[in-house]
């Protein structure tokens, strides 16, 4: 492997053996950082791009083993190796906890020296490669979604534009045939402005999905109590907390809750619940919002996250559920789906999240 373009950061006490050693690695190639305690080690990794760490294990201000607890913190990948002499022998036990990726004895046999860094770095780059490569799939989704999303909103305007062009078209033969009233006019703008809404909403939703995200962590116990009303109630294994943006995700949940109050409304359910539950397993947090609205048709159950359904979410035209699965997908790469449930609080419709466990802490 050759050692251009690596960043490795040697930390040993004894000033010699130090500058022996980095001596070394410098000629095989490396871009060495060294110190003499684990205390100024400490200060310059975290704020800079290291991608391994050889450091001794007895040392004066901080030791290997609180260096490398810190630095698990910052970042847990970072390969490490030990360098070890027959004293520190007691800090193994804490070492092997650490998962200290190779241990040399000291003195450093420097015949092997870039063998060793080599079999540590390998794993680590190809690991780091991977995920260049499922970035860059996730990068080419996006923009197929975005795409398509562009295509679902020129079709989803065509139906106001042709009312606006109608109504403009009356308007003039109103006027050319001396009819137009105040009335009627005022009448007319306003059908114009009803559509212009519409327009206005959509070409919002779609400028969310392509605005830069406000990426943090957050409660999502906290988001929804935000927007939950009296007959929602929230299950949960314990509070997690989502690292994504908070705002998107808001929309997300009103989306899917505003679906269920309208299904609500529309079979005049009168005792309406709504629960929400968590569980999460190794791979992903697991969300379910089941509600007891009555359940969808099962002719268009298959058809609701599809790009040209219409789910009235959005004054009877749709976009709500499409949008929502868009924005999930663009945010953590995560699953929606939904089917219909029978209760004791009668049938209703639940809708499934599931979220990588990567963006849950």
């Amino acid at each position: 492997m050759n050692g251009n373009n690596i960043n490795l950061m040697y930390v040993e006490d004894d000033v010699i053996v130090n500058d022996t050693i980095t001596s070394l690695l410098q000629k095989l190639g490396y871009t060495v950082y060294n110190f003499f305690n684990g205390a100024d080690a400490y200060n310059y990794f975290k704020d800079n791009k290291i991608d391994i760490v050889i450091s001794d294990i007895d040392m004066p201000k901080m030791n290997g083993i609180e260096l490398v607890e810190k630095i698990k913190k910052v970042n847990t990948k970072t390969p490490i190796i030990f360098t070890t002499a027959i004293s520190d022998e007691k800090y193994l036990l804490d070492s092997i906890k650490l998962g200290i990726d190779l241990f040399m004895k000291k003195p450093i046999d420097c015949s092997v020296l870039k063998e060793n860094v080599d079999k540590v770095l390998k794993p680590y780059f190809l690991e780091l490669e991977n995920e260049k490569k499922e970035e860059k799939i996730r990068e080419q989704a996006k923009e197929i979604l975005i795409a398509k999303t562009v295509s679902m909103i020129s079709h989803q305007w065509r139906q106001p534009l042709s009312k606006i062009g109608s109504i403009t078209s009356k308007i003039r033969v109103y006027s050319q045939m001396n009819k137009l009233t105040d009335e009627i006019l005022i009448a007319n703008l306003e059908k114009i402005e009803k559509e212009n809404i519409y327009l206005s909403s959509t070409i919002n939703k779609f400028n969310n999905l392509l605005e830069k995200k406000d990426i943090r962590e957050f409660s999502l116990k906290e988001l929804l109590k935000s927007i939950i009303e009296d007959e929602i109630s929230i299950e949960m294994q314990n509070n997690v907390f989502i690292k994504s943006d908070y705002d998107e995700f808001k929309n997300i949940f009103e989306s899917i809750l505003k679906n269920s109050y309208e299904q609500f409304d529309k079979n005049d359910i009168e005792n309406r619940k709504i629960d929400i539950t968590t569980f999460q397993d190794d791979d992903f947090l697991n969300i379910k919002i089941c509600d007891n609205a009555g359940g969808i048709d099962k002719d268009i159950l298959s058809n609701v996250f599809d790009l040209y359904h219409s789910d009235k979410s959005l004054n009877g035209r749709g976009l709500g559920l499409y949008l929502a699965k868009v924005s999930l997908t663009l945010l953590t790469n995560g699953e929606i789906s939904l089917e219909n449930i029978e209760s004791e609080n009668g049938k209703g419709v639940c809708v499934k999240i599931k979220i990588p466990t990567t963006y849950v802490s």
